[in-house]
């Protein structure tokens, strides 16, 4: 999603005058702080601007911003090696989703709650990101902005957004018969974590959740069955393609956008592409929450990114680092990065914003999906049986293994590398 016009920064971002980091004192004995950040796209002034609002307001604090790869595994892969070490060269960094809860078990990020209070938390934001960052009561991180996974569908095809897996397969059958060599429904179906987005989502839609009361991943149940049979179903009936087993976001995008699918699977960002000037199905998309079992409002898997402090630097930084992630994450803040870098609001109150609802409509309009948007297992492991979930959902997806034997594989080796023990049985 967004406006891709020009790269913020390439290998940094300078504010009023801002060095690379070092753990020296700031210059006329301020505090130095260090942000550490993914490039944002578009115009970098309004997020100068921003950062330069906290420069302003906080004259002790020197603000330093270094921004990282824009690769997730990269930028994973540099916070793991650097607070591992011990490393203090940095304070504030950004968080995917699912990293909050391994950086917290391991001491790497700081209890923010005296900050952030996990109730204020509960009252100001979307529900699904505030529980991507609060465990056993403590807040580690604070959202920044957010994701969701969401339905696109051809308005020229069918009468409207399906509001059941059955009535998804019926639109798609009808729309496939009426307009020949259109493909139906397309998704991420490669062996990836965009995979695991789209069958949790299928869990979610079946009844299940991720997981149980005693924080055991959940995999070995029957709606996990039915939603791996529900998708590889749509594969095995021709109503999915069956090269969507080799599909990640943009595959799926291409196709959906060159007017060769009725339905799509995908994250907000494709609204934009889908509707540019020159794009063949401009004016003839609409989006929805995604199908469920019983028809109601699915439930997204929530994406998106999180603020939390280095636990190893000084209480004089966490303090100073604290005001910067309050700063980025308020209201203004929000409105700032809704409208000029097209970043979904964690704020409920953002959606009912009079400015962003004239300007950007189409992100007012996501606020039911992404008030059911829900985290994958919020788990310190989860790094850790990703690549399980992946391997074992793309077998069953693509029927070299059937549902049962997958998730009896996954759940095993899942209790292996989580410590946990199955249920005994009374």
């Amino acid at each position: 999603m967004g406006r891709l016009l020009v790269l913020l920064v390439a290998l940094g971002l300078t504010v009023g005058g801002c060095r690379r980091s070092s753990e020296e004192a700031g210059t006329g004995g301020r505090t130095r702080i260090v942000f550490k950040f993914q490039p944002l796209w578009g115009d970098p002034k309004p997020f100068r601007e921003l950062l330069a609002q906290y420069e302003r307001a906080n004259p002790d604090v020197e603000l330093v911003t270094e921004a990282l790869p824009n690769s997730s595994d990269l930028a994973h892969q540099f916070f793991l090696t650097s607070l591992q070490g011990g490393a203090t060269d940095f304070d504030v960094l950004v968080a995917d989703v699912v990293w909050v809860p391994e950086f917290a078990r391991a001491g790497w990020v700081a209890d923010l709650s005296e900050d952030f209070p996990p109730e204020r938390l509960r009252q100001e934001f979307l529900p699904g990101p505030v529980d991507a960052v609060v465990m056993n009561g403590r807040t580690y991180a604070v959202p920044w902005y957010v994701d969701v996974g969401v339905l696109y569908y051809r308005t020229d095809l069918v009468p409207r957004a399906p509001r059941t897996y059955e009535e998804l397969r019926r639109f798609t059958r009808d729309a496939m018969a009426k307009t020949p060599g259109i493909q139906g429904y397309v998704w991420q179906g490669r062996q990836y974590e965009g995979l695991t987005c789209n069958v949790y989502e299928a869990i979610w839609g079946h009844g299940g959740q991720s997981l149980g009361a005693d924080g055991r991943v959940l995999l070995e149940t029957e709606p996990a069955r039915e939603a791996l049979a529900y998708l590889h179903g749509l594969i095995a009936d021709g109503l999915s393609p069956q090269t969507v087993t080799g599909f990640g976001e943009e595959e799926s995008r291409r196709v959906f956008q060159e007017g060769r699918a009725v339905f799509m699977r995908n994250w907000p960002y494709a609204w934009s592409e889908a509707q540019a000037e020159g794009s063949p199905i401009r004016g003839k998309v609409g989006i929805a929450p995604l199908p469920t079992k019983d028809g109601q409002p699915g439930w997204g898997t929530l994406g998106g990114w999180q603020l939390a402090v280095n636990a190893h630097v000084s209480p004089a930084r966490r303090k100073a680092a604290a005001r910067l992630i309050a700063h980025l994450t308020s209201p203004e803040a929000n409105r700032v990065l809704a409208l000029h870098y097209a970043r979904n609001p964690p704020r409920m109150a953002l959606y009912d914003d009079p400015e962003l609802r004239a300007e950007e409509p189409f992100i007012a309009g996501l606020k039911e999906a992404l008030v059911r948007a829900r985290p994958r297992p919020v788990t310190p492991y989860y790094l850790l049986i990703a690549d399980v979930l992946q391997s074992e959902f793309s077998a069953a997806v693509a029927g070299l293994r059937t549902p049962e034997v997958a998730l009896t594989r996954a759940q095993k080796q899942v209790d292996h590398l989580t410590g946990e023990q199955p249920p005994e049985e009374e």
